[in-house]
């Protein structure tokens, strides 16, 4: 009878430990989820800020361009940041940024679905040229 005791006893410790091995298991891979997820937060940050850099990624330096006409080709040819894919305008907009107007386009990746603004300054909207403004022109012949 005591056998029995004992054996039981030790059963139920075995059980124990592996309900206690099982929880552990659990809340370890919880953590490394976490983990996970707060690294690939940070990683979405740090390509933001990368984007932002980029030339056209936010209105302080945008891409310079002589025409209007060459903005939408221009930022089709330019592949997605985040997986090189070819990216397509859903927008294309006129902006004031700090007395500049520019040109907006929104582009929306056609594969991984990436949507991000691409800024374009259009030269000739600068200022005007001599023609456009009758200087320098001779109108005397």
């Amino acid at each position: 009878m005591p056998w029995v005791q004992i054996g039981l006893g030790l059963a139920v410790i075995a059980v124990l430990a592996w309900v206690v091995t099982l929880v552990g298991q659990r809340a370890t891979a919880l953590d490394r989820a976490k983990r996970a997820e707060a690294e690939a937060l940070e990683a979405e940050r740090m390509r933001d800020r990368r984007e932002a850099r980029m030339p056209g990624g936010n209105p302080s330096h945008p891409i310079e361009v002589a025409s209007a006409a060459v903005v939408e080709p221009r930022a089709t040819s330019l592949p997605c940041p985040r997986c090189s894919s070819p990216a397509h305008v859903d927008a294309h907009e006129v902006e004031m940024h700090d007395g500049r107007r520019l040109r907006v386009t929104r582009m929306r990746c056609g594969t991984c679905g990436h949507r991000r603004p691409l800024y374009f300054f259009v030269r000739s909207s600068a200022r005007p040229s001599p023609e456009a403004s009758g200087e320098g022109i001779d109108v005397r012949s």
